[in-house]
Order: structure tokens, then C-alpha cells, then sequence
């Protein structure tokens, strides 16, 4: 299954990773942003199946606050990206509803193993975290 998928990442490596790997996993990226402001202006002009959210963002909106407007307001299916473990800040991004959360560092192996798992709850959208 091929998916139009979305980045939402402020680290410009990562972001470039992201989108490499998934490429050429078959994935087409239709769009990157680094600002929760800027990924709000994408989703108007080109809806992704599935979106990868990095939960540190910088601008008006963290990963959490964005993750809340799509939901509310797009009803597009999320992966959280985080390098921030700490119990409140998972538990405030579990209650938003991600399809999955993957943990930074990644590399190329575990993305591929990760996206794997999100394919599979992504065909069954009601299994979540």
C-alpha cells in the first residue's frame, strides 16, 4: 500500500531523512514543514493519508496543540516523532490519539520496521496506542 503522506519536522536532517526513506519505501511525501502554522497552510491545499508529527516543534504550535487542530478540524490519521520520553509529555501525546509513536534516534532499519507497524494500524484504524 502505497500512502500521500505529510512531515512535520524542525530538524532539517531529519525531515530530509524522513522523506528519503520513505520514498523509497514507495511513499510519496506530498509536502514537508517545519512550523505547526505551516503544516496547517498544507493541509488546506493537499490532504495526506497519514501525517509524521514531530511532538518538539517550534512556532504557535507544538506537536501536541497541532495534533489536537487535526483532529478536530481534518480527521487525518497521525504518527507521532519524538525525542522526549518523559511520562507527562507521552501521556499528553497518547490522549490526542496518534496511530503510533516512534522514538528518536531512528535509523533506516528501525524506520522501516516502525512504518511496518503504522501500515498495519493504518488498515485498522481503530487499534491506536
Amino acid at each position: 500500500m502505497t500512502l500521500k503522506l505529510a512531515i512535520v519536522e524542525d530538524n532539517f536532517i531529519i525531515q530530509m531523512f524522513l522523506e528519503e526513506i520513505l520514498s523509497l519505501m514507495g511513499h510519496k511525501v506530498l509536502w514537508t514543514a517545519d512550523k505547526g502554522e505551516d503544516a496547517l497552510s498544507c493541509i488546506e491545499k493537499r490532504k495526506p493519508d497519514l501525517i509524521l508529527l514531530d511532538i518538539g516543534l517550534s512556532g504557535n504550535y507544538n506537536g501536541i496543540e497541532l495534533a489536537g487542530i487535526i483532529n478536530e478540524k481534518y480527521q487525518i490519521p497521525f504518527v507521532f516523532l519524538t525525542g522526549n520520553s518523559d511520562k507527562p509529555t507521552i501521556e499528553n501525546a497518547k490522549a490526542t490519539g496518534p496511530i503510533h509513536i516512534i522514538y528518536k534516534p531512528i535509523d533506516e532499519d528501525k524506520l522501516q520496521e516502525e512504518f511496518k507497524l503504522i501500515l498495519a494500524k493504518f488498515n485498522n484504524t481503530q487499534e491506536f496506542v
